[in-house]
């Protein structure tokens, strides 16, 4: 539950972002739900991705920290085919979506803020 609330409030905080970065379909509360949509399937999805990446063994040597950055990458594709898929089912059309590599892209910036985030909120960022 904790990672839902923490995920939810992460789209949320999100959503206003793409709205911005976003073509506007219809109106503001409908496009607000579409981009909250779109980032929660980045929050959550992406949330799982790093947990499966961090279950890896020597994940947090040096060639394992390319390792899971390359996991977030690709993770970030397929966050983002989800994401595509329920952007047309919302009616929305897929023209007004950047290119697929921005999902994976996206997703690796979005950890990274991810894990700043929870390290200062759990005190575990002073080294």
């Amino acid at each position: 539950m904790r990672t839902l609330t923490r995920n939810t409030i992460a789209a949320l905080v999100l959503a206003p972002v793409l709205l911005v970065a976003l073509p506007r379909h219809a109106s503001f509360a409908a496009d607000l739900v579409d981009v909250f949509t779109l980032g929660f399937c980045f929050t959550f999805l992406g949330h799982y991705v790093d947990a499966l990446l961090l279950a890896l063994q020597g994940i947090e040597t040096a060639a394992g920290r390319l390792v899971r950055l390359a996991g977030w990458f690709a993770g970030g594709l397929w966050c983002y085919v989800v994401a595509r898929w329920l952007w047309i089912k919302l009616g929305r059309d897929l023209n007004d979506l950047p290119g697929l590599l921005w999902g994976g892209a996206f997703l690796i910036v979005l950890e990274l803020v991810m894990n700043i985030v929870t390290r200062r909120h759990h005190g575990t960022l002073a080294e």
